[in-house]
């Protein structure tokens, strides 16, 4: 029994059963050699093509300008997309099957018919299973760059069927990756044009009914001639209140003047005197009875008018009383003077109001051409962002079918997404199996198997051959081990 795997017992336990260490040591060798020396050899012949990252839909150089100005994060992403693509269009079994096809199968796998009889499958199923197993496609680390191998039993076959296999992945990387499809591009762009003519036509047509040429600049515009409009409104109705009041106070005051006045003989001064302070007393009623409309009865400038105005008839009443010498009679310049200020006030209210009317017809239109533009926005502003949207899909379309026709002249010349870095090599000597490899590990996996087996042996054997078993069995502690030699 083994009581622990301490170092001098595991040595203790090898050399004690060391026929069946080196009896089970050899088994897994043997076995190999066995596989590996009845295995016939296979040669290896490698290949490297680097791979164009770029958008296969974009080949003019504008696009091409734009694609490079992306974000890094962006652009690692899609080279990412554009490997993976490429490794699993070269390992698809159309790829592989078409490369058998012009390789020849027997020539390739001349068991093949024997082998898909016995697994009940067709030849160039079993060949093409069997060939994925052989043919391997990665990349090389982070570059843009494929490395691709082929093992055969014959080296020039392999050189041969992984040649046929790059031009048969170009051929399909072209179809598949690069295929223009400017057929169908020409009807979609023609019925794209269609839908941008139309959406301006009607755009046209609607603007020509409506007469809306530009909705924001139009109304904008109309928006800053209502302000100006009513600014100037306001001021010509205060204007006119202004003139109707002159007018009014003008009217009263021409009733308290006479016609006819008595004219002095000594000294005009008397009646000239007479004269300014009837015009004064007017000037100041007529500038009280337009206050008394815009101001409250405690307003200050309306006090002081009103004194103003008690100043001024006094001095009326003082200058009545000082002309008392009357020769005859003439007409009276105030009463001539009033009148006419009376007329130009009515003139003033008339034209004023006129305005008025003008600048209400006016901001009604306006106010009119607003409400009929807010009623047509909604179908204005759609009939836009269609016609964008029509314009926005016939470029990019028209874009499109460009590049289209570029990568069509491009097929046409033979020009490739991927590129031959390292042409198929032909192989001097296998690339499989590996013998020494094989033979080192089976002989590494033999001595882990042996010695498992040794181990395992000793604990289940209840033989006792070490003072430690019998410490263990008996709970004692051993004094002393005596080595018997045998007799000779």
């Amino acid at each position: 029994m083994l009581t622990s795997m301490s170092t001098r017992n595991i040595v203790h336990v090898l050399f004690r059963r060391r026929g069946t260490f080196l009896g089970v040591l050899l088994v897994p060798p043997l076995i190999c050699a066995a596989i590996v020396f009845l295995q016939p050899p296979e040669y290896e012949s490698t290949g490297q093509l680097m791979v164009k990252i770029a958008d296969e839909d974009m080949a003019t150089p504008d696009s091409i300008a734009d694609q490079q100005g992306r974000a890094s994060a962006a652009a690692t992403q899609m080279a990412r997309q554009m490997m993976f693509s490429e490794i699993l269009i070269i390992g698809s079994t159309d790829v592989l099957r078409t490369s058998l096809d012009r390789v020849g199968l027997e020539r390739v796998y001349p068991k093949a018919p024997a082998e898909s009889a016995k697994t009940r499958v067709p030849p160039l199923a079993w060949a093409t299973e069997k060939l994925s197993k052989d043919f391997t496609v990665k990349s090389s680390g982070e570059s843009n760059v494929l490395l691709l191998s082929v093992f055969n039993t014959d080296p020039v076959i392999a050189q041969t069927l992984l040649d046929t296999i790059i031009s048969v992945a170009m051929e399909k990387q072209a179809n598949v990756l690069r295929d223009p499809r400017t057929d169908f591009l020409d009807r979609k762009l023609a019925t794209l044009k269609k839908d941008s003519e139309d959406a301006k036509r009607q755009l046209l047509d609607f603007k020509r009914r409506t007469q809306i040429t530009s909705f924001d600049e139009e109304r904008g515009l109309l928006l800053r001639q209502r302000d100006g409009i009513e600014m100037s409104l306001s001021q010509s109705r205060a204007d006119m209140l202004a003139a109707q009041g002159r007018s009014g106070t003008l009217q009263s005051t021409l009733t308290a003047v006479p016609e006819q006045i008595v004219l002095s003989d000594e000294n005009d001064r008397a009646q000239r005197a007479l004269d300014q302070a009837q015009a004064r007393v007017a000037t100041a009623r007529a500038r009280y009875d337009s206050a008394q409309r815009r101001f409250t009865k405690d307003n200050p400038e309306l006090l002081d008018l009103a004194a103003e105005l008690r100043s001024a008839e006094q001095e009326l009443a003082s200058a009545n009383v000082t002309s008392q010498t009357r020769v005859r009679k003439g007409v009276n310049p105030i009463q001539q003077q009033i009148t006419g200020n009376l007329s130009t006030a009515r003139s003033d209210a008339t034209a004023l109001k006129n305005a008025v009317k003008e600048r209400e017809r006016q901001l009604e239109n306006i106010n009119a051409r607003l409400a009929y533009l807010d009623a047509n926005e909604i179908e204005l502003r759609g009939l836009e962002q269609r016609q964008t949207l029509s314009d926005a899909s016939y470029k990019a379309y028209q874009q499109r079918s460009e590049s289209a026709r570029i990568v069509r002249d491009m097929n046409e010349a033979g020009i490739s997404g991927l590129s031959i870095i390292e042409a198929p090599t032909l192989a001097y000597k296998p690339g499989k199996p590996k013998k020494g490899m094989l033979l080192g590990l089976s002989v590494l996996g033999g001595v882990i198997f042996a010695l498992g087996f040794c181990l395992l042996r000793e604990s289940l054997d209840d033989t006792i051959s070490m003072p430690e078993q019998l410490e263990h069995a008996l709970k004692l502690p051993v004094l002393s081990s005596i080595k018997l030699k045998k007799a000779g």
